[in-house]
């Protein structure tokens, strides 16, 4: 299937958005024997920086057909709706339905949680620095409900693991109670990199005529091989920008920024809660370091 232009993300400026309209741009089933929807902008968050994707709803406005949301996915800025129709014989009205309007639903409950557990994971960054172990470098991060974890480059002496390991969740708590508002913008460059302490992570991936695309403008990669690079020299104003959210942050590039708080912010394109406290409560499980690389496990309250 030929892809059409990116999807326009409404997710990235209105993280707290549940419930939206968009205009059906093509239903088909895919090589996997998937079916999916794609459509000219979406709420729904796809998978990626180590953040599970939204479920939920689509429903095609005046009609009965309502497509149920299993899986989120994006590939070159087009995201991919996967799931199914509740009633089968409904199906033609999608595959007759491009240019329709439809109604987006996400499943809040769902959102709220993957939103706590990767606001949770970057204010556990801040953490690192804030008791003595600012040394290490924030790399793969995994933000599931199923053993959440951010993993860094660098080790701390076995010796002072079950100290640290107190002191951060002792600090991660302190900044939980105080609170502080989160919120996403998206500047140029050398701004980014003010924000965020005054640099920004290595992450530049030039090549001719344009840019290496990755999923997430964020310190974590996308996992799988649901993203694949592409350059193209003659990228329209919308292209760029989806440049800006899919590539790691380039130098003359506007990175978006998440920022917690008076905490240092950092390059980032998942969804977060409003304000710190909305985590309400977090849990250092566990500190491991191996091979140079610490791991260190949280949980969230309920």
């Amino acid at each position: 299937m030929e892809l059409t232009k990116p999807t326009k993300l409404e997710f990235y400026d209105q993280m707290l958005k549940l419930q939206s309209k968009a205009i059906l741009v093509h239903y088909f089933k895919g090589d996997d024997g998937r079916k999916a929807l794609i459509l000219d902008n979406t709420i729904f968050h796809p998978q990626g920086g180590g953040q599970p994707s939204d479920t939920g709803f689509i429903c095609v406005t005046d009609s009965n057909v309502r497509f149920c949301v299993q899986d989120v996915r994006s590939k070159d800025g087009v995201v991919f709706h996967y799931g199914v129709a509740e009633d089968s014989s409904m199906e033609n009205e999608l595959e007759q339905g491009k240019g329709k309007e439809v109604i987006l639903q996400v499943d809040e409950s769902r959102r709220r949680l993957n939103s706590r557990l990767h606001s949770a994971g970057h204010l556990l960054d801040v953490c690192m620095r804030n008791v003595g172990v600012g040394h290490l470098e924030p790399g793969k991060g995994y933000h599931f409900p199923d053993g959440p974890f951010v993993e860094y480059k660098g080790t701390v002496p076995l010796n002072e693991l079950q100290n640290k390991q107190r002191e951060i969740e002792i600090e991660v708590n302190a900044l939980i109670s105080k609170g502080g508002k989160v919120y996403a913008t998206v500047l140029p460059y050398q701004e980014a990199a003010e924000l965020c302490g005054g640099s920004l992570p290595d992450y530049i991936h030039p090549v001719s005529g344009g840019y290496k695309a990755y999923f997430w403008t964020t310190f974590v990669s996308s996992t799988g091989n649901d993203w694949k690079s592409h350059g193209n020299s003659e990228l329209d104003s919308f292209r760029l920008l989806t440049v800006a959210l899919f590539s790691r942050p380039v130098q003359g590039s506007n990175p978006r920024i998440i920022k917690l708080g008076d905490n240092p912010g950092c390059p980032c394109g998942g969804t977060h809660v409003s304000d710190i406290s909305e985590i309400l409560s977090m849990k250092v499980s566990k500190i491991r370091t191996k091979k140079g690389m610490t791991k260190v496990f949280y949980t969230i309250g309920t």
